[in-house]
């Protein structure tokens, strides 16, 4: 346990100078490559890339102030920061990836004290006092946050960017159980070889009714009423659970008559979890299932990917993502010359990436 019966207050206006983010709305956002920094817990921040000129330098943190409140995450390269979030500038020290690691951390344990009601807002983000190990009173020590940094058993740069942009969490897990050599040569491989940029195609919005083939309620079953799976032959009950691709757990193959066939998305309406289900399933309550034609694992991945960045209109136990409000919503697609939306790119797209050759 660390002793910071000795660590000093201060305040964090008289660190940083903590500047506004700017709004910016789906539908103004053009495709780039411009890294857009939202209000999520994931990703590092990261909620799209756009085509616009980045507002904020790099070498500072991004802190959310709105939404998913007190994620603190640091942002190497220029960004856009949307009005949801804060960007924190080094004043009279220089901020490396070390001590952002730290002042992240503490900055974390910021965030029960701001939530619902009571936003985290510029003044009151310009007035929060951290304690910090420091040399005086007016003098945080910066060395020690370095060395201590240092002591923990990895090397921050040694951290692979796929695993930093999951977000804190993820990044720890993998420091703890990850021998990365043994990972990136058993997963990390593309399908493909192929460079390919989302700048490499036009763009137009769709709505999403008009491009599938339907969008329906699947007919819910209680957990209570089903049989857990014997053997491998097997239904996925497929639930608004967060984890798992939503699968709350297997249940044996019976002549049920709201069996669904693979190759689907399906959406939990009032939690806006959103998978791909290659297996056979049925559905617990609150389950919209998508079909269409050009449905496979790899446009799959591309459109749940937009999709989920619908996810902040929908909070839960808020406003719900019905079937109605999933057909009317519209996604932002590569298009081919015919001005029809490109999914042998979005096929190849995914392809190309780091891992895909699991998928």
């Amino acid at each position: 346990m660390l002793d910071t019966s000795k660590w000093k207050p201060f305040v964090l206006s008289d660190l940083f100078e903590i500047k506004k983010g700017k709004r910016l709305t789906k539908e103004d956002q053009i495709p780039g490559d411009t890294v857009f920094i939202g209000a999520t817990a994931l990703n590092n921040g990261i909620t799209a890339y756009i085509g616009q000129e980045a507002l904020h330098e790099g070498n500072t943190i991004s802190l959310t102030y709105n939404g998913s409140v007190g994620e603190a995450f640091y942002q190497r390269e220029p960004f856009w920061a949307s009005d949801d979030v804060n960007v924190l500038y080094a004043k009279n020290f220089v901020l490396n990836e070390k001590l952002a690691m730290f002042f992240c951390t503490i900055l974390r344990h910021e965030k029960q004290m701001w939530s619902y009601a009571r936003k985290w807002n510029l003044e009151h983000m310009n007035q929060t006092i951290i304690k910090l190990p420091a040399i005086t009173d007016e003098i945080p020590d910066f060395s020690w946050m370095e060395s201590y940094i240092d002591t923990l058993d990895y090397d921050v740069n040694d951290i692979p960017d796929y695993f930093l942009n999951e977000g804190y969490n993820k990044a720890c897990w993998y420091l703890d159980n990850i021998n990365q050599n043994d990972f990136e040569e058993n997963y990390a491989a593309s399908h493909t070889k192929n460079n390919i940029k989302l700048t490499d195609r036009k763009w137009a919005y769709f709505e999403l009714d008009k491009i599938v083939t339907s969008i329906q309620n699947g007919k819910s079953y209680n957990a209570s009423d089903l049989t857990l799976a014997a053997d491998d032959e097997y239904i996925s009950y497929v639930t608004r659970t967060d984890a798992n691709n939503g699968v709350s757990m297997y249940v044996q193959r019976l002549d049920y008559d709201g069996l669904e066939k693979a190759n689907a998305i399906t959406i939990g309406d009032t939690t806006a979890t959103i998978f791909f289900q290659d297996h056979d399933f049925i559905t617990g309550p609150h389950i919209i299932v998508i079909r269409a034609d050009w449905l496979n694992v790899y446009t799959a991945s591309f459109i749940i990917s937009l999709l989920n960045m619908e996810k902040y209109r929908y909070p839960v136990f808020g406003r719900a993502f019905t079937k109605d409000l999933i057909k009317q919503t519209k996604l932002y697609l590569p298009i081919t010359e015919e001005y029809k939306p490109d999914y042998d790119f979005m096929e190849a797209y995914i392809k190309s990436l780091p891992f895909s050759n699991k998928i």
